[in-house]
């Protein structure tokens, strides 16, 4: 692995980490990024913390990438998620609110449904169908935000 170049580094590290080798995905990441300052590479790192229930970790990961390209949309959309989960919900819409309107977002289908989770939470139907209806036009396969449409219209 030595001969391989940084980018190189970035996209094998990309690969194991879909393929369920976090360890080695993160091996890969940290040696990439002792050659470059990476927003991609933050954000993988912050999956990882993630998966391992580290959510201080992953939240640092997430700021990093965000601190080093502020367009990029995915660390946003996290960020937001896991202040949900540790019950921080005004910075949480913030922060998924961020992320759509960031240029460089691989699913903004996902920040979408993450704010009508949110706004469901709050008792706010008619928003949170909303949010849902953009997400479904994006994605119109999106069985989950189907699913929670259907939900909130028979509870309506």
């Amino acid at each position: 692995m030595e001969n391989l170049t940084p980018e190189d580094k970035l996209e094998a590290a990309k690969f194991f980490y879909k393929a369920g080798d976090i360890d080695r995905s993160e091996f890969l990441l940290k040696s990439f990024l002792e050659h470059k300052e990476d927003h991609e590479a933050y954000f993988f790192l912050g999956l990882i913390e993630n998966q391992r229930t580290n959510w201080q970790r992953g939240l640092y990961y997430f700021y990093r990438s965000v601190e080093i390209n502020s367009e990029y949309g995915n660390p946003c959309n996290e960020i937001g998620i896991l202040l949900l989960r540790m019950g921080r919900e005004r910075e949480s819409v913030y922060w998924l609110k961020k992320s759509l309107r960031c240029t460089l977002n691989d699913a903004p289908h996902i920040s979408l449904f993450n704010l009508a989770t949110l706004y469901k939470i709050w008792n706010r139907p008619e928003r949170s169908l909303q949010y849902l209806h953009k997400a479904i036009v994006i994605k119109p396969d999106f069985e989950e935000a189907k699913r929670l449409r259907e939900e909130l219209n028979t509870g309506i």
